[in-house]
């Protein structure tokens, strides 16, 4: 593999790993950046510009319990050119309006299927599919881990103890 291609494939996985930041820390801002102007996005129930996403979903996630975690697990980047064929394996908690005797969040497993384009230099999605392998409630009647109160809680955008990490390297 040349120093480009490695480049490639780092400047990809940067791209989903700021899409599940955005996406966990209600960033539509940041959602939006990792589709190209013109990227379609297929997302279950919801179909449209891939730089719309973030606008549909933030307040649907707002309105939830807590926040949630996307992990990107194994990814499989096959680069032809100026295109790349890209295969990512996510687990996501997402969390859910609490409600009584329910699970306050869902375990989701799939796998985004993206055709990135760099243009300008820059690797954006193209077009994204999204597969859902899993989806299963969290048992509600497991009481949370006693130590995760002596921790601080992740939250949406400012609210989270990361903020003031990224705030100085944020461009």
């Amino acid at each position: 593999m040349t120093l480009d291609e490695l480049a490639a494939h780092e400047a990809i996985r940067q791209v989903l790993y700021r899409y599940c930041r955005g996406v966990d820390r209600g960033d539509a801002a940041m959602i939006s950046a990792v589709y190209h102007p013109d990227a379609i996005d297929y997302h279950g129930a919801w179909s449209g510009l891939g730089r719309e996403f973030g606008d549909y979903l933030v307040p649907s996630m707002d309105g939830a319990a807590g926040a949630g975690q996307h992990h990107i697990t194994n990814v499989l980047i096959e680069l032809d050119g100026a295109s790349a064929a890209v295969e990512s394996y996510f687990i996501a908690f997402h969390p859910q309006p609490a409600q009584e005797h329910e699970a306050r969040h869902i375990l989701v497993a799939g796998r985004y299927l993206d055709r990135f384009e760099q243009r300008d230099g820059a690797w954006l999605i193209a077009e994204r599919h999204v597969v859902i392998d899993v989806s299963r409630p969290m048992a509600p009647e497991v009481a949370d881990w006693i130590g995760a109160a002596s921790f601080p809680a992740g939250a949406r955008r400012g609210d989270d103890p990361s903020a003031s990490l990224f705030r100085k390297t944020t461009r």
